[in-house]
């Protein structure tokens, strides 16, 4: 007898469509949508990258310059790196929320979860380390550390259990409230007779998820792209140059290859500092890139749902404040020593490790927090633990001193004479139509290159137009 198909899980979601229009006016959420939707902010730019490039319904998406990114650095030798590792650290960045997304009904990231060991015959008053990643670490006491702990949720998700959510096209999410009634949201969207609306409820599986993830990043339209299944309609962001001041920590020399006939930048030259800049970026978490960026990141329709979590009250809607937190105020482990980080790092002795044992699974479980967080109350853990970690920053994640080029894109590549004459010949440029300019950029730049990452593959055209544009001009 033929066995049936199991059905795949997913979450109820309710549409109110636009039966003149057919586009979906807002949908209505519960705490496993939510949550997930709330979770593309944890998500680093590295998983991001990888996650819409892989097929689904809606095929492969390019998002900026990131996927020309993060295939140059899939396609970077290893001997090029300070440490075997860090290939796979970009690659399948770590995500710092994982304690929280881990939970989920539905979770896109594929990401392995980090492993954590202890002292094989632990006692909380002389074993005070754990080790991450690896057990070939000998305790203080003397003992092997090859003990397995594993990872404690902090909470069920997000947002609370018995919340009601309402979220538009664009991804603006609103709580239930007498502050958002759905016929006043239903009003202001243009709609007069009851007899335009319909009322869909459609099941979210984890395909769709990712499809949802490539519709944000690309579209301010995306319940109906998604589910009504039209093609999403990409916005054309407007760039505009993030206000901050230079540090001065931050000083990275260039030589830039122009094109002179239309300013537009070739490849850009530089040492490791400006090679470990870019290929930081797939570590960083959107909703930290989203913060850096003063809310502006100009991606779909990401800077709203940001301003959503960021708008909610933490008290009335959130799990905790702390899970408010992990999704705005993401915290990042540096991935290398340079005091030229661009979004702010954590150190390890900001982290408390709290290492509890679980009768009923028998079992090691870990759970960190930031310093700032605070000890959970009740928490009957057995020891406050530090950590000694297989996968320590270095000081670099390029090694020697070889140049690099990085072509408008973000492909980066180690330089030779050959590599970047075929760059020239590869665009059929005249060496006449060329002009080099040294320059030095800091954090603005920077952060200029991050933004046009997400939105162009002419990155550091967009994100460094404001160096070049006497290039052009004087020809």
């Amino acid at each position: 007898m033929a066995t049936t198909p199991q059905a795949e899980v997913g979450v109820p979601l309710k549409l109110v469509v636009n039966k003149e229009t057919n586009k979906v006016l807002f949908a209505e959420a519960r705490k496993d949508f939510v949550d997930v939707l709330f979770s593309f902010l944890t998500l680093p730019l590295g998983t991001i990258a990888r996650l819409v490039g892989n097929e689904s319904n809606i095929g492969p998406v390019k998002i900026g310059s990131l996927n020309s990114l993060y295939h140059s650095v899939a396609a970077l030798d290893d001997n090029c790196l300070t440490a075997q590792a860090y290939k796979e650290r970009l690659l399948r960045p770590w995500n710092m929320a994982e304690d929280f997304c881990n939970t989920l009904k539905l979770n896109i990231d594929d990401t392995p979860l980090k492993q954590y060991f202890v002292c094989n015959n632990f006692c909380a008053h002389t074993c005070s380390a754990i080790m991450r990643c690896t057990s070939n670490s000998v305790c203080s006491c003397g003992r092997a550390v090859n003990q397995t702990v594993f990872l404690k949720s902090s909470a069920n998700g997000f947002v609370n259990d018995d919340a009601i959510f309402v979220i538009t096209d664009d991804l603006i999410v609103m709580p239930n409230s007498m502050d958002y009634l759905s016929f006043a949201l239903v009003l202001k969207l243009g709609i007069k007779f009851p007899s335009s609306l319909k009322e869909i409820t459609v099941n979210v599986t984890t395909k769709k998820v990712v499809d949802l993830l490539k519709c944000s990043m690309l579209s301010k339209s995306c319940l109906t792209d998604l589910f009504l299944e039209k093609k999403p309609v990409i916005q054309k962001p407007t760039f505009v140059s993030c206000s901050v001041e230079n540090n001065s920590n931050i000083n990275i020399k260039l030589k830039l290859v122009i094109r002179k006939s239309d300013g537009k930048i070739l490849y850009a030259l530089g040492e490791k500092d400006f090679a470990d800049m870019l290929l930081s970026f797939l570590n960083f978490p959107l909703g930290g890139v989203i913060q850096k960026l003063g809310g502006n990141c100009s991606v779909g329709s990401i800077d709203g749902l940001y301003e959503s979590v960021t708008d909610m009250s933490e008290n009335l809607y959130f799990m905790s404040k702390v899970a408010k937190n992990r999704l705005v105020d993401p915290h990042l482990l540096p991935l290398f020593k340079s005091s030229a980080q661009i979004l702010a790092a954590v150190n390890e002795e900001d982290l408390k490790y709290l290492l509890y044992y679980s009768n009923k699974e028998a079992k090691f479980l870990v759970q960190f927090l930031r310093s700032c967080e605070g000890v959970p109350d009740g928490g009957n853990y057995l020891g406050l633990m530090s950590l000694t970690d297989s996968e320590s920053a270095t000081e670099s994640i390029v090694k020697g001193s070889r140049m690099f080029v990085v072509t408008d894109d973000l492909v980066v590549a180690p330089s030779s004479p050959i590599s970047d004459l075929n760059i020239i010949i590869r665009l059929n440029t005249s060496f006449l139509d060329l002009k080099e300019k040294d320059v030095t950029i800091g954090l603005m730049e920077c952060l200029n290159i991050l933004k046009a990452s997400l939105t162009s593959t002419s990155a550091l055209t967009v994100g460094l137009g404001h160096l070049i544009s006497e290039v052009k001009e004087g020809k």
